[in-house]
């Protein structure tokens, strides 16, 4: 049988153990932890990088698209302008009679 100064040691032991021992089992998990989150972190910024290139891209396509077609605008512009003036300036046409219109 044991006696009380080694009850009392026996269960100082047993407490200290409870106590320590998740000390050195939890930062162990939490590193783990970190790790896996510090690799999910690493290729969801990767995703988000080829992401920012690939609309980069896409939006330097784009603008050269807006200049060509606001090239195009402004060409269009210019030769309408154009044509309207000539209209403008042309003496008027003498109608031209309808064929099969009654003569009064």
């Amino acid at each position: 049988m044991t006696t009380a100064p080694h009850r009392i040691a026996l269960l100082g032991i047993v407490l200290l153990a409870a106590f320590t021992l998740p000390a050195f089992v939890l930062p162990s998990a939490a590193v783990a932890q970190g790790a896996a989150d510090a690799a999910h972190i690493n290729g969801r910024l990767g995703e988000l990088q080829r992401s920012l290139a690939a609309l980069s891209n896409q939006l330097e396509q784009l603008k050269a698209q807006n200049q060509q077609l606001q090239q195009r605008l402004d060409k269009m512009q210019t030769s309408l302008g154009q044509r309207i003036e000539r209209l403008e300036k042309a003496p008027a046409a003498k109608p031209v009679p309808r064929s099969g219109t009654p003569k009064q």
